[in-house]
């Protein structure tokens, strides 16, 4: 099953850096949120879950951030062409968009159960709103357009990332004309923005690190600093055997400042830091793990853990939970979570090889930009 992973991020004939820390990272954030949201069902003794994880809500900018690196650093200077703008949305929506319609797609089957009084339960009747429909199958629900979550109410991040991968090419001129400096102005001016945002009112939100309606522009300013991150460590690689233990101890400093409720954008900066470090890490060792390898195939699928947890809340919570085990102690609970996190990381490995990796290989097969399996190139 990890071959079958590995393939999909390590194509033969392409040299890629890994950035195996990225993976684990994104891996342990995706958990916490997981553990953030199912937080909510939890007995008034054990409600403390839900409200320290509260204070790592700036940990998801994390996500962002990594992605902004990793797209900017391999589709960075290629996408002011045309042709390989096409080529490089196409391969993106190809990766994302099967796994969000299916997600979608079981919440409007439960939306129309609840429509037709076949159940009251499935996840909160304030998720089905139909108008907000188009606007989550156009990825646009975290572009302002919506007043309230719905649906796989997770995906306003996966609006955020189209919104970043359509404008990539804003970035890529600022590098090709500034460098670095344009680079770290767009950031500077996305964060500034997003300030803007909040200061006149038009995001109703007392601040941008809340945003989820509005959230994609918030990716935006990660992404932006992602792809900043992403040229500092081409351009400066201070090599060092120790930093990934400093990219580790940057990345804990970072979540016990956001827990002191220090400054948002002290705990980015160190975040910031950890990424490059990182960064570094892998440069230096690019074939070095980081953690076990049994941990590897959940390690890959991060994103499927992400959008597929929506959809196990809704089964084991909204409606298992609800109906058949709420009042029980708080040990029960953390013993449920615990099985149903299990439960939804399988989902997600058994997703990509199953189906979201099949889906995308055919689909790039289909359009050209992958050859068919066995495949011989011309003249060899």
């Amino acid at each position: 099953m990890w071959q079958i992973i590995r393939s999909r991020y390590v194509r033969p004939g392409l040299q890629m850096i890994r950035y195996r820390l990225f993976e684990i990272w994104r891996f342990m954030a995706a958990l916490l949120i997981m553990l953030y949201h199912f937080g909510h069902f939890a007995p008034s003794d054990a409600l403390w879950v839900k409200d320290g994880l509260e204070l790592l809500r700036p940990l998801l900018d994390l996500f962002f951030i990594i992605s902004g690196f990793l797209i900017f650093d391999r589709y960075g200077e290629r996408v002011l062409e045309a042709r390989a703008y096409g080529a490089y949305l196409f391969k993106r929506l190809v990766r994302l968009y099967p796994l969000h319609l299916v997600t979608l797609s079981y919440f409007v089957a439960v939306g129309l159960a609840v429509e037709l009084g076949l159940s009251n339960t499935g996840g909160g009747l304030d998720l089905f709103q139909w108008e907000t429909l188009l606007t989550n199958l156009l990825l646009m629900q975290g572009w302002g357009l919506n007043d309230n979550l719905t649906f796989n109410y997770v995906s306003w991040s996966l609006s955020g990332e189209w919104l970043a991968y359509l404008l990539l090419p804003i970035l890529a001129l600022a590098w090709r004309i500034a460098g670095l400096a344009g680079l770290a102005l767009m950031t500077i001016a996305s964060y500034g923005g997003l300030e803007f945002l909040v200061a006149s009112g038009l995001m109703p939100e007392t601040h941008w690190v809340y945003a989820d309606t509005w959230g994609a522009y918030r990716v935006f300013a990660d992404f932006a600093l992602g792809a900043l991150l992403a040229m500092l460590a081409r351009k400066w690689p201070l090599h060092s055997s120790g930093s990934r233990l400093a990219a580790w101890i940057a990345l804990l400093v970072s979540c016990m400042l956001m827990t002191l409720d220090i400054s948002v954008y002290v705990s980015i900066a160190v975040l910031a830091l950890a990424v490059y470090l990182a960064a570094l890490a892998e440069l230096v060792e690019p074939e070095r793990y980081t953690y076990p390898a049994f941990l590897r195939p959940a390690a890959a699928v991060s994103f499927g853990v992400y959008l597929w947890h929506p959809v196990t809340e809704s089964i084991f919570f909204s409606y298992i939970w609800n109906k058949y085990l709420l009042g029980a102690p708080a040990g029960v609970f953390f013993v449920y979570v615990a099985a149903v996190m299990v439960i939804t990381v399988g989902v997600a490995i058994l997703s990509f090889v199953l189906f979201e990796n099949r889906i995308a290989d055919r689909l790039l097969v289909w359009s050209g930009l992958h050859k068919p399996k066995g495949a011989v190139s011309p003249g060899l």
